[in-house]
């Protein structure tokens, strides 16, 4: 039991003390960042300075070995496109800054926090789930960085998503627009322009809007577009679109309205498997609400039962 409590002490002493001079030493030091930051977003918001700091301490990668380096090095490339692809490039940097404090934060946070369980409890006398608790929290510590890049992947889903549900609708009015003899840099300035929505895809648009007004050849403000999206029927539109500024010819209209046609069949498909998601969520709390009542039910029974045993 003494054991334990050393153990459990020591660990609980590092996270701990780590957390404390972190969190003392960051104070007022990167408000001009913090102010940026939505609180809805980044739930940790408050301890995001301390992440800062720990992380340009750069501590945790003295002493590892080279390979293990190159590893983490083209790990943190992977996280920055990923970021790169739901930010933009005008604000990756950023985001990106913020995120390698973020994932920091939540990592010593969840440590310390664990690491205080396993001493109160080795203390209380039970050294075994003290222990656990203690290493959870160097497990977590070393852990919990990577789930929180991984929940990127979620964010990153979503947005294409979002694109691909929106974009049929976009192409038809392109396609009408076209059809009535605009061309497609006009065409694309007007459903900008009639469009209030604030969605990511109109979003995306007005960025290339913005390129081609900033003298940008149309073509590749339109193949930048689409490397921002990352969506296939995008990158399939934008093609179309840059072939036909390229060779000129009337036969853009066909091809976009069989796209159109196209993409309005992948919508559906995309919208039933929402669907089917969304059903499989339900059934999830609906299973524990019906453990919850058998339990219920059942343990004045079971007790009854051992009691006249």
């Amino acid at each position: 039991m003494a054991v334990a409590i050393i153990l459990s002490a020591g660990i609980c002493a590092v996270f701990a003390g780590l957390f404390l001079v972190s969190y003392l030493k960051s104070r007022g030091q990167y408000d001009e960042y913090m102010e940026y930051v939505d609180k809805e977003e980044y739930g940790l918001k408050d301890f995001i300075p301390l992440g800062l700091f720990l992380s340009e301490l750069d501590i945790l990668e003295k002493g590892i070995p080279l390979p293990v380096k190159a590893m983490l090095a083209r790990h943190r490339n992977q996280v920055y496109q990923k970021i790169l692809e739901l930010r933009g490039p005008k604000e990756a940097e950023f985001y990106s800054y913020i995120h390698s404090g973020y994932r920091m934060a939540a990592a010593l946070v969840t440590a310390a926090g664990a690491s205080v369980v396993g001493v109160i409890m080795s203390v209380q006398g039970d050294p075994s789930n003290g222990i656990l608790f203690s290493g959870m929290a160097v497990a977590a510590f070393a852990a919990v960085p990577f789930l929180v890049d991984s929940s990127l992947n979620s964010e990153i889903e979503n947005r294409r998503l979002l694109i691909q549900m929106e974009f049929p609708e976009f192409i038809n009015k392109l396609t009408l627009l076209v059809n009535a003899g605009m061309t497609i840099s006009k065409a694309w300035e007007k459903i900008i322009n009639e469009n209030k929505k604030d969605h990511i895809l109109y979003r995306e648009m007005r960025y290339a809007l913005m390129d081609i007004k900033a003298g940008r050849p149309e073509a590749v403000a339109y193949e930048e577009f689409a490397r921002r999206c990352r969506v296939k029927e995008v990158t399939k539109f934008v093609s179309v679109v840059v072939m036909n500024l390229r060779r000129g010819g009337s036969e853009v209209v066909p091809v976009l309205k069989a796209q159109g046609d196209e993409c309005w069949e992948m919508r559906k498909s995309a919208a039933r498997q929402m669907g089917e998601e969304a059903s499989t969520k339900i059934l999830i709390p609906m299973m524990i609400m019906f453990l919850g009542i058998v339990l219920i039910v059942a343990t004045p029974a079971v007790l009854s039962m051992t009691s006249g045993m």
